[in-house]
């Protein structure tokens, strides 16, 4: 493929396909060559360039009328410039702000530099290390002002790190692909089933060759082994060692999307261990980018990118300073199931409500009730007192427990697992007393079922499980059906004694126009089509479905619809 040979969007056209390697060459050759050769004639031209791409961004974004009021796509909450920052203390990790190192880089090669920053280490193989930045240092200093200079002042301090998310030339497999990463040793474990979370300043610049480029979102991830000796990992000979999944004891914990341009964005990531966990690595997930169309020119181009991070902290959740929105007890556990919502409340505060990170218009109260129409959606209060905003912590509203529906008697086939209800946000189970986050049943027996959703509302169901002997799922299809009301034959359906992970019926009369469609295995066609019964004759079926094993299967046919 074609990959552009620029850092972040092109002021030029140009395609060529590179090598890693000529590209990391290309790269320092231009930085060092940008002002010795365009230093006297361009240098007016690229700083008119820089204020007039400067101030267009100037509007300030009103943070509560849902209406991007400076023109960077993102409305109220979802602007970096809306963000209330939380301040940390406490820390689980050393150096968190990056301010001890060993010495000034100048090199940025592996050997040299992958333990720069105290107590952190480059955290993949790779001949270049170029990952630590400290601005009291004059040359590392002077390279990144020339060349991608992050905003002013820093999150703390001087010190910061670099994430890399190199280009490739396809075919090269995700495990070869150079990504950059940082990793810690940790002091003392986490521990399994505890939530942490890692909270960060990070932020995308502009580089010498991006004055007036599009910023696309970015991923910051964090991965987890029990083993210290795991970083780095990788082989140091290759041009890049994909993401830390791909080797022994690497977990992904948790990953999250960042939008903001040229702005320094404090965002978090919480996360469960399901295991003891020694040692962490930053930096990006195991995708790999996507191809991006340039409309200019009709080719694609691959976002590789920098980014920055200071400020790390990491610490069980209950230890950060969270504000958190709470339904008021009982008052939606009847009716439409949507409770009064209540802020935590400040003296001499004003409040605002939003919706999905956009603001709800004369939503100003400690309280908010929510409307018969809320859907599915997250909401939060930004509190604002004087000198200082909180943002609380997203609360979901799902109204997902109304949508639970267990049958009271049912089959379990030998061999196979019975999912009587999913895993939902928001929702918690307790099958005879037994906490869970999904129904699944693997022996037959009587259950007593509760739902529970995060407004403290509950159904409780009692289901009857018998254990049959499947044969390999076949389907029991009736060839004909009498949909007169009479309570025997009134539906055609597909019968079976088997659960499905994927099921489809479609029916279509001697046209080929189809009457109706279904997803569930439950649900059969009572002979109507748009609220209007259908004439006696033959219609043509045709079901697929996969097992809860995974297996696929098709089967088609005819049925006779007899009024």
């Amino acid at each position: 493929m074609q990959i552009k040979t620029h850092t972040e969007a092109p002021l030029a056209t140009t395609v060529k396909t590179i090598s890693i390697n000529e590209y990391n060459w290309n790269r320092k050759r231009k930085f060092l060559c940008f002002y010795t050769m365009r230093y006297n004639h361009s240098y007016k031209l690229l700083l008119s360039i820089f204020l007039l791409t400067g101030y267009a961004g100037l509007t300030q974004e009103i943070c509560n009328n849902g209406i991007d009021d400076d023109g960077d796509g993102l409305v109220d909450l979802h602007d970096p410039d809306c963000q209330c920052h939380f301040i940390v203390t406490d820390n689980l990790l050393q150096n968190g702000s990056f301010e001890l190192y060993d010495h000034c880089p100048v090199n940025y090669t592996y050997i040299s530099d992958s333990k720069i920053a105290t107590y952190w280490q480059f955290g993949s193989k790779m001949n270049e290390a170029e990952y630590y930045h400290n601005l009291n240092c004059s040359f590392d200093s002077l390279q990144i002002m020339l060349h991608m200079p992050p905003a002013l002042p820093m999150p703390d301090g001087q010190g910061f790190i670099s994430i890399s998310n190199n280009p490739s030339i396809d075919p090269i497999p995700e495990k070869d692909r150079a990504k950059g990463y940082v990793g810690q040793c940790l002091q003392a474990p986490l521990s399994a089933g505890e939530n942490y979370t890692l909270s960060f300043y990070a932020g995308r610049f502009r580089s010498w060759d991006n004055f007036i480029g599009k910023f696309f979102p970015f991923t910051v991830a964090v991965f987890g082994n029990p083993d210290c000796n795991a970083v780095p990992f990788g082989d140091l000979s290759s041009l890049g060692n994909g993401c830390p999944s791909n080797y022994p004891g690497w977990v992904l914990l948790g990953k999250t999307v960042i939008t903001g341009a040229n702005e320094w964005v404090q965002s978090k990531i919480s996360f469960t261990p399901s295991s003891q966990i020694n040692v962490i690595e930053v930096g990006v997930d195991c995708s790999i980018l996507p191809q991006i169309p340039d409309l200019a020119d009709s080719t694609t181009f691959l976002d590789y990118h920098i980014y920055y991070m200071d400020d790390l902290h990491l610490l069980p959740t209950k230890d950060f300073p969270f504000q958190y929105i709470r339904a008021q007890t009982g008052t939606g556990c009847n009716g439409s199931g949507l409770p009064i919502l209540e802020s935590p409340v400040f003296a001499n505060a004003t409040y605002q409500w939003y919706k999905d990170s956009v603001a709800i218009n004369g939503a100003t109260g400690i309280t908010y009730q929510l409307p018969d129409t809320a859907g599915e959606s997250y909401y939060n209060v930004l509190i604002s007192t004087s000198g200082k905003c909180i943002t609380t912590e997203p609360f979901l509203v799902s109204g997902a427990l109304n949508k639970i529906n267990i049958p009271a008697d049912t089959v379990l086939c030998d061999n196979n697992d019975l999912v009587l209800a999913p895993a939902i946000d928001g929702i918690s189970y307790s099958i005879n007393g037994v906490t869970a986050d999904d129904v699944t049943i693997t022996r037959q027996g009587s259950y007593s079922i509760t739902a529970t959703d995060n407004f403290g509302c509950q159904r409780t169901f009692n289901v009857n499980v018998v254990e049959r002997k499947c044969t390999d799922c076949d389907l029991y299809i009736p060839t004909a059906f009498t949909p007169n009301s009479d309570g025997l034959n009134d539906v055609f359906k597909a019968n079976s004694y088997c659960n499905f992970s994927e099921f489809d019926l479609q029916i279509f009369n001697r046209w080929g126009e189809k009457v109706f469609e279904s997803h569930n295995s439950n649900t059969g066609w009572d002979g109507t089509y748009l609220g209007s019964k259908m004439l006696s004759g033959v219609y043509v079926y045709f079901i697929s479905y996969s097992t809860t094993s995974h297996t696929a299967k098709t089967t088609k046919g005819t049925v006779a619809l007899i009024r």
